[in-house]
């Protein structure tokens, strides 16, 4: 296989990248998913850039990692600008904008796209530790969407919870008048059997690998992959590098990475998905859990390493960013792994059962209240009762979600109008595609097959097919 070495030109790209992630902690080396922040994976195997090995970058990941006495150079403002000075960082977008005119053109707007997010997130962050205003909201989230979302708003769930209400009435779930639809849902997720911890690895398995089955089989199969030593539908590849492995005690639900990497020069597609136990799953939930975790994120990543150590996209595909148009991508394509399956939700729940319905529309009322926490709170000025308010009654979100929503989701201001927007409009926008053109065309985009994509490329691919 014949790599594609990284240009002087993603050399810039990774140090701006690394720079911005550093500068919120983030850690893209990493065994865990856990410290992972802005760049969320680095499956290339090379080594960083010079960036990562500055003093500061290593102060600012023992801090966020919780090294005792560690000196918190991430909130020591000179630190950070003299950290930002040394690398030129604040030049970096110009020198990259400034250097793509031999780019094609679907390779350019992803690099225009990806630096115009990492300038607003540098920005943000300078602001943040001088005490300044940040950049706008609408700076923030349009960066993050590729300029995809014409109206900023706070999205209506409505016809969201009259889907809800229709899916829960098949399982035998009706609302009432002394029962409404945010109760329903919470008496159906109690008859739901809960699985016992030491018992959620095992059943992750059972599901994985008739998930992979069947996107080998609706989908691989009618796809050319042109992989150097590979079937063209990579019915040899096994894609068992995957981990889903349990874990408790630490503050977050799930954490998914891509790590890549060689074995005996063989491509090990390895990947990890820690899980807290903590937080009580049922098999339902945790088919959908690993339907878009491995078969969406996973199998999507390790389709990337797969092109690149061909030589058929760049080395910038390598490098998966958050908050970013890249993401925004995945996280629509992920939410939309069954309808790249099957062709639609319907089909869907033909295979799996009526109780997947309901959590498909559950999720997607969650992923209304992730974009719209920002938007009522840091654009609109809505106080946390009313995002709470909104994320239980209008969104029907228990009550670990509307905390979860009103926290970080609504608050931080790189999280909320820069990631929040990722599930939504993401899954919006495949989704049209796909009814639009059917499941095989839009794979061939969605897998890269016609150049690496981003939220803003993925759209416009689709809408010239």
């Amino acid at each position: 296989m014949m790599k594609t070495e990284a240009t002087p030109l993603d050399e810039k790209v990774a140090t701006l990248l690394i720079g911005v992630d550093t500068l919120f902690g983030g850690d893209a080396l990493h065994e865990s998913g856990a410290h992972h922040f802005i760049a969320d994976t680095w499956f290339s195997g090379t080594a960083p850039p010079d960036i990562y090995h500055d003093a500061f970058a290593q102060a600012a990941r023992d801090v966020s990692q919780g090294v005792e006495g560690a000196p918190n150079v991430l909130k020591d403002a000179t630190a950070i600008h003299a950290f930002v000075e040394r690398h030129d960082l604040r030049t970096l977008p110009f020198e990259i904008t400034g250097g793509i005119t031999g780019l094609r053109n679907d390779n350019l707007a992803n690099v225009l796209h990806l630096t115009d997010a990492l300038s607003a997130m540098l920005d943000t962050r300078l602001a943040m530790a001088d005490g300044t205003e940040l950049p706008s909201f609408e700076r923030r989230y349009h960066a993050a969407t590729a300029n995809t979302v014409d109206t900023i708003e706070v999205i209506d769930p409505s016809h969201a919870r009259e889907r809800l209400q229709e899916a829960l009435a098949k399982v035998g779930y009706e609302v009432t008048q002394s029962r409404g639809l945010r109760e329903t849902v919470l008496a159906w997720q109690a008859a739901q059997q809960p699985l016992a911890p030491d018992k959620v690895g095992e059943a992750a398995k059972e599901i994985i690998g008739p998930l992979l089955a069947a996107m080998r089989s609706h989908v691989f199969s009618y796809l050319y992959f042109p992989v150097q030593g590979n079937r063209s539908d990579l019915s040899d590849v096994a894609f068992s590098g995957h981990r889903f492995e349990t874990l408790s005690g630490v503050k977050f639900t799930g954490s998914s990475i891509y790590q890549g990497g060689e074995q005996d020069g063989v491509p090990a597609l390895r990947g990890l998905f820690e899980y807290n136990t903590d937080h009580p799953i049922t098999r339902v939930r945790l088919q959908h859990l690993c339907a878009h975790e491995v078969v969406g994120h996973y199998l999507n990543s390790a389709v990337q390493d797969l092109l690149w150590r061909s030589g058929k996209l760049g080395f910038i595909a390598t490098m998966a960013t958050m908050c970013s148009p890249e993401v925004a991508f995945q996280e629509g394509w992920a939410e939309n792994i069954f309808e790249v399956v099957y062709g639609s939700r319907e089909a869907a729940v033909m295979a799996y059962g009526k109780d997947l319905a309901v959590v498909l529309a559950h999720t997607d009322l969650e992923s209304f209240g992730k974009n719209n926490a920002s938007v009522l709170y840091q654009r609109d000025g809505a106080s946390l009762d009313e995002v709470r308010r909104h994320i239980a009654e209008d969104c029907v979100q228990a009550d670990p979600i509307v905390e979860k929503l009103s926290g970080a989701w609504a608050q931080h201001p790189i999280i909320g109008p820069m990631y929040g927007p990722a599930y939504h409009h993401g899954r919006e926008i495949v989704s049209q595609a796909i009814r639009d053109h059917g499941r095989i065309p839009v794979a061939r985009i969605g897998y890269h097959l016609q150049g690496w994509v981003d939220i803003g490329t993925f759209k416009a691919k689709t809408e010239r097919l």
